[in-house]
């Protein structure tokens, strides 16, 4: 249905172009799902006695976006952190360049690719192999598992404004696009202050039953964009 509807306004507006060349920021908040999952980790979280993690995990996303002057394109830095995790800590930073297809004062589409970071930290507060608790002893600390990656992600993206006051616009946006993530291998350590990812994390050891697996799938968002003209 999505689809659908971006192709079809996509063929309206490009009949009646609007030009736009003002600078303009977008600040956009919104809760995203995808279907990028890693199935070798939760046999593991299974098997010792964690909850596994959800199959399509939701998260809450921070963006802001940029159109230069007499430009088609959006220039954008998204932060993402998991909101559905049982015990994993999850966040993604991303930056995107997308180019506009369609355009009108409040209607936007773009297509484009981002591209960015994203790590992941279990914390191991239960059960766990016997030589993870030797060394959960050697160091008096509690242990967890780390990984972080590279990842990118074609996708389109749609904005539509349905309230304009003066230099301001309100309104609603979502995006479909397609998660490739490269992760590194899951690596055991602690944190030195603590079990947050705020606090320097102490590598130990790269354990011999975990192992480097890219996820990939599906990955969708909507919420609300506030659009600031400057010029």
């Amino acid at each position: 249905m999505l689809i659908t509807l971006l192709v079809v306004t996509e063929s309206v507006f490009s009949q009646t172009p609007a030009k736009d060349p003002g600078f303009s920021l977008l600040f956009n908040s919104s809760i995203g799902f995808s279907h990028a999952d890693d199935p070798h980790i939760n046999r593991w979280l299974r098997k010792y006695g964690y909850p596994t993690e959800p199959h399509v995990p939701a998260s809450l996303n921070f963006e802001l976006s940029a159109i230069p002057v007499s430009s088609r394109v959006l220039y954008s830095m998204k932060l993402s952190t998991i909101i559905s995790g049982n015990n994993m800590t999850s966040f993604n930073l991303l930056g995107g360049i997308y180019e506009s297809i369609a355009r009108s004062r409040s209607f936007l589409l773009f297509a484009g690719l981002g591209a960015g970071y994203h790590g992941d930290i279990i914390n191991l507060n239960g059960n766990m192999p016997q030589d993870y608790k030797e060394l959960a002893t050697q160091y008096k600390k509690q242990l967890c598992l780390r990984r972080a990656g590279l990842f990118v992600q074609p996708a389109i993206r749609a904005f539509w404004y349905a309230i304009s006051f003066r230099h301001l616009q309100l309104g609603l946006f979502a995006d479909l696009g397609y998660d490739l993530d490269l992760n590194s291998r899951w690596k055991l350590g602690y944190y030195q202050n603590g079990n947050t990812k705020f606090n320097r994390f102490r590598k130990i050891n790269k354990p011999s039953d975990q192992q480097r697996v890219s996820e990939h799938g599906l990955a969708y968002n909507t919420g609300l964009s506030l659009r600031v003209h400057l010029q």
